[in-house]
């Protein structure tokens, strides 16, 4: 399908067509593990280029229609399912630094990609400097002659930094090295990053591709020649993704930029709320004003900035559980990006991380107010130098 046709009607059609054996409407799934030649001259066929499914760990109907969707929707000429957004990721990089090569990475990432690049990377030979994004001299002055990527999150998790990926591409482009942008909190609705200079795409399609928090799942997105390489690897390492969990991700891609659309208004107006409470030192969402990079964020994102909020709460530590056990509606619950919301508090601090729903914004906001002011905000604490200081590092 063309990109002609708008992005929400590209979500529903886009890669999918009647199956040609039946005419079902809807792809379904093709859990075969091998499929059969007509012929020994087939076989020959296809071994020649012809083509023809083969085995599920290297491709499948249901999974290739997928990965014609999100293609389309990213804008790329072609993209990979994954079986998890890790997958996505460490595939992607392996991939990209075969034989050693340097990498530099945003150092505001989601906790799991930061150790796979810190722990697991060097174990191949890579080498991985991490860095500020929102500072280009920094990126710059971290590339070698040895760089072989440059990875971000557009909006980080779970601080919520916002990167200006246009000028980043830019930066990558003069070095010859592939930016590889991590679009999870955003998704094609919101953000297409390869429109914005980027090379490569991941998702960790899970959260807000799936968005019902029913499969695991990850996609890369590019340039046919790279997303093939990485294919290769991935179907040698046995990580795509299962048939059953593409056809699920195919049923909630269609309700994507609907629930996009959702998810951010009301993240607005809860984040809203939330900044104006006492007991809230800090709120993390790009589309509050105050917000360091709101700019940045408003070009990206033309004014839906998702369902991701961070934001920290003054005083003691058990706050947080007092705070948590006072609210009804959100779920006490790793990931994010489904229908429902999901609240987790970050290890080691104040720190909780916010993934809203799209539940009725009026039950959400009097479910978080009630929960607020059930905390009795602590006596401000005398500093060193006798000045009231309560202000915690979020980071």
């Amino acid at each position: 399908m063309t990109s002609d046709y708008g992005f929400g009607t590209r979500s529903i059609h886009a890669g999918e067509e009647p199956d040609p054996s039946t005419g079902a409407h809807g792809v379904p799934i093709y859990q075969n593990a091998t499929y059969g030649f007509d012929s020994f001259e087939s076989l020959e066929a296809w071994r020649n280029g012809a083509p023809h499914f083969l085995y599920c760990r290297a491709s499948n109907p249901t999974v290739q229609s997928l990965e014609r969707k999100l293609a389309n929707l990213e804008g790329a000429e072609c993209a990979v399912a994954t079986a998890s957004g890790m997958a996505a990721i460490s595939a992607t990089l392996l991939h990209l630094l075969a034989g050693g090569g340097h990498l530099v990475s945003a150092d505001d990432l989601y906790g799991e990609s930061k150790e796979f690049f810190l722990e697991d990377l060097p174990r191949f030979g890579a080498t991985v400097d991490l860095v500020d994004f929102t500072d280009l001299a920094a990126v710059e002055a971290a590339i070698t002659p040895e760089t072989r990527a440059l990875f971000t999150e557009a909006f980080s998790n779970p601080m919520l930094t916002v990167v200006d990926l246009m000028p980043l591409g830019e930066l990558a482009k003069r070095h010859g090295i592939p930016l590889v942008v991590d679009n999870t909190l955003l998704s094609p609705a919101l953000l297409r990053p390869l429109e914005h200079g980027a090379d490569i795409v991941v998702h960790s399609a899970t959260k807000y591709l799936s968005g019902h928090g029913n499969m695991i799942g990850g996609i890369v997105c590019g340039a046919r020649d790279t997303v093939s390489g990485i294919a290769g690897l991935l179907s040698r390492l046995g990580g795509p993704m299962s048939p059953f969990n593409a056809w699920l991700l195919l049923a909630g891609i269609k309700t994507l930029p609907l629930r996009m659309e959702r998810h951010s208004a009301n993240a607005m107006a809860l984040a809203a709320l939330i900044d104006t409470h006492p007991v809230v030192e800090t709120v993390h969402y790009p589309g509050l004003r105050h917000h360091p990079n709101h700019d940045v964020a408003q070009r990206l994102a033309g004014g839906c900035f998702g369902g991701m909020i961070s934001f920290a709460l003054r005083g003691p530590e058990h706050l947080i559980g007092q705070f948590l056990d006072a609210l009804d509606l959100p779920t006490l619950a790793v990931s994010l990006g489904e229908t429902s919301t999901l609240i987790w508090p970050v290890t080691g601090g104040n720190l909780i991380r916010l993934s809203v729903g799209i539940e009725d914004i009026a039950d959400l906001e009097t479910d978080f107010a009630s929960a607020l002011n059930a905390i009795r905000e602590p006596a401000p604490t005398a500093s060193s130098n006798g000045v009231s200081d309560v202000r915690l590092d979020t980071r």
